[in-house]
This record gives structure tokens, C-alpha cells and sequence, in this order.
């Protein structure tokens, strides 16, 4: 049996690429969860599964939230607690991405990353945690990203808000861990998710990323519900996001004069 039975799970963003991955793995794992989005995403099983073969999780509810504001963070915060009080694990899953460097992101655009990247997670994280502390259990998942381990020139502000959630995830687990209250965050590379398509600015010609070294969402949520089970601080799925981790650690200048040299011939 799944350590992961019974618990009560809140995912936001949860009608994205990894969400509908996160809620079809954590139903199979016989997880009870809670789920958000803009919209208020699909509650039936049948949904999120590839059958209908029973499954021993239960979707207990859903809501729509906005959570690119503290008010919007709150309402969730409440929306959550109404369908089920004892929230056992909060997965700050929701994210969104626009490429380009400092100065070609619009204002709106770059505060909106922060808002509901970076921001969103530390609200429902203070909204979440004092009934944690008092049950002496719980734990908060926090998907950063690669761009949280290097930054690319042309995810700046994707990769600050991602810098920022690695932060959060290591101070929430140095301050509360022998506490009962455990943190895990995730460092996805590219994924098959709708994120690889945002939007771009300051360039005519897109970039594309190849599609060799895409990841699918399968696999980085495999990785993520072990890393969840395991009570893991730090989750790097697949082959080429162990690789970023290892040369950033031996080499931080390696990726760097590898940026520069692609720069030259793109």
C-alpha cells in the first residue's frame, strides 16, 4: 500500500499537462484530492484515467481560482477547507511562463510569473501550514523547475520566480521538518506540457525546443510522487535535469560558455 492512501491532497493547477498527470497517478496511489484551476477542473476519475478500471483514490471536490493575488489565494485557501478541513499535502503545482530577456517582457506579463509562480506558493504555504503544525504532519510540494538551478538569459523572469520557489522549499524544510511538516520541490527540464509554448518576446523568430530532449509528463510525475512518498527535499526527474544539477555543481561556467556558443550560431 501507497503511503500516499488516504491522504487528503490539494493540486493546483491541476487541469495543466502535470496536473491531470498528478491527479491520475495520486488516484492510483489511493490518494483523496482537492483540485483547482482558472476553471474549476472535471471530478470524475474516468477523466484523468486511460479506463475504467476502479482506482482507490477519490477526487473529493474541485474549484475555480485565481491565483495571482493574495485575496485570489485566500479564497482558495477557504474553497479548499469547505470540501475537505484536513489538508495533508499541498502541491503548488499551478505556473506559467513567458520567454524573453529583462527588458522585453512587458510589465503585466512579468508580474503575473511572479504573482502566481512565486507568490501564490508563499500565500497558500502560510495559509496551509499552521494546521499542519498543529497536526504535527504535512507537507508541501513546490515545482520549481531547471531554470531554478541555472538561468537562461531568455527565462528571466521564469527563472527568478523558480529560483524563488527553491528558496522557499529549503527555509519551509529547514524550519519546519523536525516538526512533522515535510517540503519537496521538483526541478522539471522541458516537458510536454502546455508550457512549452508560451508566449515570446523580443524576438520574430520563436525558439523551438527540440523535441529529443523533451520530457513527458509521465515520467516527471512518476518521479514526483516517489519524491513525495519518500519525503524527498530535492526531486530531479529525469536523465538531463540529474545532468544540469551535476555540471551547475562541477562547472558552473560550463553551461554558461555552452549558452554563449549556442548564442553565436542561432
Amino acid at each position: 500500500m501507497s503511503r500516499l492512501s488516504g491522504k487528503n491532497i490539494l493540486i493546483t493547477g491541476a487541469s495543466g499537462g502535470f496536473g491531470k498527470e498528478l491527479t491520475k497517478q495520486l488516484l492510483k496511489k489511493g490518494a483523496n484530492l482537492v483540485l483547482t484551476d482558472m476553471k474549476a477542473p472535471e471530478t470524475k476519475p474516468e477523466f484523468y484515467l486511460e479506463n475504467s478500471k476502479p482506482v482507490p483514490g477519490k477526487i473529493l471536490g474541485s474549484f475555480a481560482a485565481d491565483l495571482s493575488s493574495e485575496s485570489g489565494c485566500e479564497k482558495a485557501y477557504k474553497a479548499a477547507i469547505k470540501i475537505q478541513p484536513k489538508i495533508d499535502i499541498l502541491v503548488n503545482n499551478a505556473g506559467l511562463a513567458f520567454g524573453g530577456r529583462l527588458l522585453d517582457v512587458p510589465m503585466d506579463k512579468w508580474k503575473l510569473i511572479l504573482d502566481v509562480n512565486l507568490y501564490a506558493p508563499i500565500y497558500l504555504s502560510r495559509l496551509f501550514l499552521p494546521a499542519m503544525l498543529e497536526r504535527k504532519y504535512g507537507q508541501i510540494v513546490n515545482l520549481s523547475s531547471c531554470a531554478g538551478i541555472t538561468a537562461p538569459g531568455e527565462l528571466v523572469y521564469y527563472s527568478v520566480s523558480k529560483f524563488g520557489i527553491r528558496a522557499l522549499g529549503e527555509a519551509l524544510d529547514s524550519g519546519y521538518r523536525h516538526q512533522g511538516i515535510y517540503t519537496t520541490n521538483v526541478y522539471p527540464f522541458f516537458a510536454n506540457t502546455n508550457i512549452l509554448h508560451s508566449q515570446q518576446f523580443g524576438t520574430d523568430k520563436p525558439k523551438v525546443v527540440p523535441p529529443l530532449i523533451v520530457d513527458s509528463p509521465q515520467m516527471v510525475v512518476r518521479a514526483i510522487v516517489r519524491g513525495i512518498e519518500k519525503k524527498k527535499m530535492h526531486v530531479f526527474p529525469g536523465f538531463t535535469a540529474k545532468l544540469l544539477r551535476f555540471l551547475t555543481r562541477l562547472s558552473p561556467g560550463f553551461l554558461r560558455g555552452m549558452e554563449r556558443l549556442g548564442q553565436k550560431f542561432s
